[in-house]
């Protein structure tokens, strides 16, 4: 087994240690229990991989009946973790640091998880590196390789690129860093997020349900604004919403069904819509947006459209943006899926902690959702703050 020790800064000759040791037999307060934990610790330190009691009575010379005791005593006062014949500091015993690579600085959601995140970090003395994905593959896999060269005790990793999740979990997988994937899992990684799917349906089930009430159930089309480029997982939120649409009014004749490319992005959005409007004289239309991002393209292109026909839009994610948005009586945005981004900092703390102190972790974490109307919003005060 071959263990890695960090150089020391300077090598003792044989008689600095032997004059080291007559000195410390001279002093009446050395503590050799206490002076051998410490070199005990130290090896541990230096180590780049976890050590057995053999590597330590080889590395330290502490013999191996007190070696023993030691790393007994420390592994239940949990200064080490023991797996096995295995041992290695335990990491919350120091100040921790997390890399949060972020979806994107243009993006309302991953603003407020990482505004979320960062307080939730600072409050329990976590220091925490962020880099900014901008929704680029090659950025994401830079910043994760720079993220894994800084050597962070934990790695969260938001970013939608289905053809780059295998490339950056590959990056930690072999830097042997922690790895937990928000919002779009990541082959080989825990996930924390929102069930994509049932986040979809809850946000059809909204637009049935406004048909319903308005239209009397009758509607022409529903425009489905996705971002293909995101992903299956990503993507499932407009399936759900597609479902939660038929189990309120019955399946949906393929014609009135249409698929908008708006990349999650509201220029996209909004081009994809206005395009539809220009084409199509349909009149009661819903519209179900892969994210907050696409839904407020829509409101844009509505109103820039000047759109005379009835319209119901409903976005994904829960953004101050679009919670004002569909606060207004006058917007055709009926409401949002929220995620609850100001949850998304100490929950992820309280679910990301266990991992490091080596505890299984599910497969899996639901951030709760739920669905907020104009109905809701039209009970607050207007000058009250959202309360997600």
């Amino acid at each position: 087994m071959w263990i890695t020790i960090a150089p020391q800064a300077a090598m003792k000759s044989p008689l600095d240690v032997k004059n080291q040791d007559h000195s410390r037999k001279l002093d009446k307060y050395w503590v050799p229990i206490v002076a051998r934990t410490i070199d005990l610790l130290d090896c541990f330190a230096a180590a780049a991989k976890p050590l057995t009691l053999e590597d330590v009575v080889r590395l330290t010379r502490i013999p191996h009946t007190t070696a023993y005791r030691l790393l007994h005593t420390l592994a239940l006062r949990d200064y080490l973790n023991r797996s096995g014949r295995q041992y290695r500091l335990n990491q919350m015993r120091r100040r921790l640091k997390f890399g949060f690579a972020n979806l994107s600085k243009q993006i309302s959601l991953a603003v407020e998880i990482e505004q979320s995140l960062r307080a939730a970090a600072a409050h329990a003395g976590i220091d925490l590196m962020v880099w900014d994905n901008d929704r680029a593959a090659d950025l994401a896999i830079q910043n994760a390789r720079e993220m894994a060269a800084c050597k962070v005790d934990l790695a969260i990793e938001f970013q939608l690129l289905e053809n780059v999740a295998p490339v950056i979990s590959d990056i930690f997988l072999r830097a042997e860093i922690p790895l937990i994937s928000l919002v779009n899992p990541h082959h080989g990684t825990v996930y924390f997020g929102v069930n994509n799917y049932r986040a979809g349906f809850a946000a059809g089930l909204a637009l049935a349900e406004y048909a319903l009430r308005h239209w009397k159930a009758e509607i022409d089309a529903l425009l489905l604004l996705e971002s293909p480029r995101a992903g299956r997982t990503v993507q499932s939120r407009l399936i759900g919403a597609l479902q939660g649409v038929q189990e309120k009014l019955g399946p949906l004749p393929e014609k009135q069904i249409h698929h908008l490319d708006g990349g999650g992005e509201k220029d996209a959005s909004r081009a994809a819509l206005a395009a539809f409007l220009r084409a199509k004289s349909r009149k009661r239309l819903l519209v179900a947006g892969i994210n907050d991002e696409s839904a407020i393209g829509a409101v844009e292109a509505a109103r820039h459209a000047r759109y005379g026909g009835q319209l119901a839009i409903v976005g994904h994610g829960g953004s101050r943006e679009i919670i004002d948005l569909a606060a207004d009586p006058h917007s055709p945005c009926i409401g949002t899926v929220s995620f609850q981004p100001q949850r998304y900092g100490p929950d992820l703390l309280h679910f990301a902690l266990p991992i490091l102190r080596g505890r299984s972790a599910p497969v899996g974490h639901y951030v709760p959702h739920e669905f907020i109307g104009k109905d809701a919003l039209s009970l607050r005060s207007p000058h009250s703050p959202c309360s997600m």
